[in-house]
């Protein structure tokens, strides 16, 4: 099989989790390397703004999915090119499971987060439960199984101590996002190479001909994977460029 694009996942896979700085010396070469022969993009659950700075260090010209799949970035044109919004109707019943266990939760429009309190909302791109104890994490995600029209995506805590839930309409996941960008381009899925490393990469993975989680992934998606990366630290998504597509 000839590939034509990679989508990667950033923390932890293209740079270490949590991080503001740019990829290594050695992953920035190869990203430099790979996009004169494919199409190089990324699909993180990051926001726009915080994404932003790493797209343009890399200097990335194909379709970028951002914030888990509502939103798509075009960097040539430097514009937003989809937005897939919450539902209104969706906003109270995500609510209620979020009082349920007393959590705190952010409302997130496309610009910036703010502590939701219920009341209307018309244009909520997520909601966000930023802090949530592990034991209470698979109990939270059947809860919101059973609400209509969401996705709710089980990610590590930047405090490893705990885990997050963000919550999407049900048509905006990395996976989504996948088919739209291979749409825009004119790929086949199976044509592009996806690789991620935590449990909102699944659907990254499911989307793509070539499975690749990191070294650091998690269990359950190294499960999924037709090949096992190195680490993050050990520069992976180099290693992964060198075999898969400046090789072939």
């Amino acid at each position: 099989m000839k590939y034509k694009a990679i989508m990667l996942d950033l923390d932890d896979t293209t740079v270490p989790h949590g991080k503001l700085s740019a990829p290594s010396p050695r992953v920035l070469r190869a990203i430099a390397k790979a996009k004169q022969k494919i199409h190089v993009c990324i699909a993180t659950g990051r926001p726009l703004d915080i994404t932003l700075p790493l797209i343009d260090h890399m200097s990335l010209s194909g379709p970028c999915i951002v914030n888990h799949g509502t939103v798509i970035y075009d960097p040539v044109k430097k514009k937003v090119i989809r937005e897939v919004f919450l539902q209104s109707a969706s906003i109270p019943a995500i609510y209620e499971v979020c009082k349920k266990y007393n959590m705190f939760v952010l409302a997130f429009d496309g610009e910036k987060d703010a502590e939701y309190t219920g009341g209307s909302e018309d244009k909520l791109i997520s909601m966000y439960i930023p802090q949530i104890v592990p034991s209470e994490i698979d109990a939270m995600m059947d809860a919101f199984a059973h609400v209509p029209h969401i996705t709710a995506h089980k990610l590590t805590g930047w405090d490893k101590n705990y885990m997050r839930i963000e919550v999407t309409h049900a048509e905006a996941s990395k996976q989504h996002g996948i088919l739209e960008v291979s749409r825009m381009l004119g790929l086949k899925t199976e044509e592009i190479i996806g690789v991620g490393d935590g449990y909102n990469d699944f659907s990254l993975l499911m989307a793509c001909g070539l499975k690749i989680a990191m070294g650091n992934a998690v269990p359950e998606l190294k499960a999924i994977a037709d090949f096992i990366a190195p680490t993050v630290d050990e520069d992976g998504v180099a290693v992964v460029i060198e075999k898969f597509i400046l090789g072939q």
